[in-house]
């Protein structure tokens, strides 16, 4: 069978006969099967595909065959817990692909995620890449998958933080506040700190008599390359060099095409307007700056939970990241996708599955996927072909339902969200945009990914749930679960 049809095997049930099928396939506790929903259901199944085969009609075959998708029978649920923001229906629904039953599926694993959701952006502290607030985050990653009935283990790693731009620059005395810098392409790591001077527009003739050792220098944009620039001040002594714009804003810059100076100073570019008003402070008296472009080592982890029905079969994971960018409450990115996994790992942990299921909080996501490659890099050649796909789920709040990744896998989901009515698209990643199922990609290992079209409230102070589309979760949920409880992992 190929892997399209190993991740997402059918979900429709063709005539009234495939009744007991069905019922196989709804194989979670007795609690629910013994629910008067459950009970409810299978006996109006029934009457419905008695009552077609005696009047010579296939319409109990349709509802039949509707029903199938029904992964998890669960109370019709009609309201969230809470009002803001609302869980509203499917749009573009057809009622005669969509039995009763379902919609309220997917609303019931959309408030269940909201209870995550919730806690991840708005009750824990910032989950910033490598720091205690994402620690505290995958502790109750693990807690919730161990009150699921996983096996628990943290893999532990350094995450190494690259210079990147922002505040790198700031301003010690006479007025304290911080200065967004961009880093120059080609320039070195350093912590520079000491009196600001100027030294124009940094040529030979520019630069004071005197030596500029501990010193940062600011120099004007123009006129002579970069990396003449750099190369005037460094020798000079600097121990760093500020350039700032010959107009407003800020600006990119390199230290030379093929890099073949080599600068163990930091250099960095401001805005003209940065550049101007440090130009009047040194007119009035001394400036004194810290300026930081370093990499730092910071302690992260990943919280790999584990359901083994066999030791030697196949592994099926799905995951996301924990973490968020500094200064967001990450909502969207990426509490949204750590909701939606808690949400299949606890209904999964009810199924009976053929293969062995791991549910990976990924740490570190956004300083380079160093969580998701961690673990793809622990992996030996046995491991990594044990591992039929990987589903991944982030930023799963805005915008359209996309599916992307590995083809095969992303269009057979497709398949399953229309015969199901989940309205979803084939999507494609934006240039510049990364995930963890691309670690597992590039190690030759299928993987799919959910995730909403619209990005831009991402990274932002405006990433918060009142901005959301909570209903996106539940629905890749549901679209996830009808594919995953029909065979994932058998050949």
């Amino acid at each position: 069978m190929s892997i399209g049809c190993v991740l997402f095997g059918a979900s429709h049930l063709s005539n009234a006969t495939s009744l007991p099928l069905l019922t196989r396939h709804m194989s979670f506790p007795p609690l629910l099967k013994n629910s008067p929903a459950y009970r409810l259901l299978v006996i109006v199944l029934l009457v419905l595909a008695v009552v077609a085969t005696a009047c010579g009609a296939d319409s109990g075959a349709e509802v039949v065959a509707s029903g199938s998708s029904v992964s998890t029978p669960v109370p019709t649920v009609t309201a969230v817990v809470s009002p803001e923001p609302t869980v509203s229906q499917i749009p573009d629904v057809q009622a005669s692909s969509t039995p009763d039953g379902e919609i309220p599926i997917v609303a019931e694993l959309t408030e269940r995620a909201m209870v995550h959701l919730r806690e991840l952006s708005e009750g824990l502290p910032p989950r910033i890449s490598g720091t205690d607030g994402e620690l505290a985050a995958a502790g109750y990653v693990a807690d919730q998958l161990r009150a699921f009935g996983y096996d628990i283990q943290f893999q532990e790693f350094t995450a190494r933080s690259r210079p990147h731009n922002g505040n790198l620059l700031h301003v010690l005395s006479p007025i304290p506040r911080p200065v967004r810098a961009n880093i120059f392409d080609g320039s070195g790591e350093g912590d520079a700190s000491g009196p600001v001077v100027s030294v124009g527009l940094a040529r030979e003739g520019d630069l004071p008599d005197f030596s500029l050792d501990g010193m940062v220098a600011l120099v004007e944009r123009g006129q002579i390359p970069f990396t003449e620039k750099a190369r005037n001040v460094f020798q000079a002594g600097a121990s760093g060099m500020v350039v700032f714009n010959n107009v407003s804003e800020i600006f990119d810059g390199t230290l030379g095409d093929n890099f073949e100076l080599t600068f163990d100073r930091p250099a960095v570019t401001i805005s003209g307007i940065n550049g101007r008003a440090l130009l009047a402070e040194l007119e009035v008296g001394p400036v004194n700056v810290s300026l930081r472009v370093v990499t730092d080592e910071r302690p992260s982890r990943n919280v790999v939970a584990t359901r083994q029905t066999t030791r030697s079969g196949p592994v099926v994971i799905i995951g996301g990241h924990v973490d968020a960018v500094p200064d967001s409450p990450g909502a969207n990115d990426n509490a949204s996708g750590t909701a939606t996994f808690l949400v299949l790992a606890e209904e999964l942990a009810k199924a009976d599955l053929p293969f062995e299921l791991r549910v990976i909080g990924f740490g570190s996501e956004e300083l380079g996927l160093l969580g998701s490659a961690a673990y793809v890099a622990s992996l030996d050649e046995v491991e990594q072909a044990r591992i039929t796909g990987m589903i991944n789920y982030d930023a799963l709040g805005s915008g359209s339902l996309e599916i992307g990744g590995n083809f095969e896998l992303a269009s057979r989901g497709l398949d399953i969200a229309d015969e199901i009515g989940v309205p979803a698209v084939l999507g494609f990643e934006p240039s510049g945009a990364a995930s963890d199922h691309v670690s597992f990609r590039d190690a030759g290992i299928p993987a799919i990914f959910f995730f909403g079209s619209d990005f831009s409230l991402i990274h932002t102070p405006l990433d918060t749930i009142a901005a959301m589309d909570p209903e996106m979760m539940g629905m890749a949920a549901f679209i996830t679960l009808n594919g995953l409880l029909d065979g994932l992992g058998t050949e």
